[in-house]
């Protein structure tokens, strides 16, 4: 849904830091969290429609889909490179996942800026994409990760229009 209303509310400085260790723990903002416990609320109470949830919510229609690719992360004077599933993607970002049992493992607090290599065309040719971590979540088994495009150059723009459409 379009965020177009600013709301604010007081609170006891216990539930506020217990909603910053939350938020953090799930790479949110608190912002973020309050309005997915609010959403999550009003689903479950029939109060707002499920189907209302996901309207207008992003700029840019994304593609499911189930497709391996491989994440690779700078650091200092190390480069780790390791595997990972494409679930969705869109002309702005990812989401991907990776089972949590995987070494070299992205430490969840660090919201790592990455390069994803993955196959858009039939030619079995990869393409590389500049990434920016925007939200982690470890669901049990599996981290998932949710990510924006950096710098995308023309080139991989076409193709990923052409492979989405």
């Amino acid at each position: 849904m379009k965020k177009e209303i600013i709301y604010s509310m007081r609170m006891s400085r216990i539930v506020r830091d217990a909603l910053k260790k939350a938020a953090k723990k799930e790479c949110r903002t608190v912002a973020s969290l309050l309005d997915k416990i609010i959403t999550d609320y009003l689903v479950k109470e029939g109060i707002l429609l499920n189907s209302h949830q996901d309207k207008d919510r992003r700029w840019f229609a994304r593609k499911n889909i189930s497709k391996p690719a491989d994440i690779c992360i700078h650091e200092a004077s190390d480069i780790m490179t390791f595997p990972s599933m494409l679930l969705n993607i869109s002309i702005a970002g990812v989401l991907l996942s990776y089972p949590k049992e995987y070494e070299p493992r992205i430490e969840m607090k660090a919201l790592p800026k990455f390069e994803l290599f993955l196959e858009l065309t039939q030619a079995g040719e990869k393409v590389c994409f500049n990434c920016e971590t925007r939200r982690m979540l470890d669901s049990g088994h599996e981290i998932l990760v949710g990510a924006t495009f950096r710098e995308i150059n023309e080139k991989n723009l076409q193709l990923l229009k052409t492979y989405i459409d």
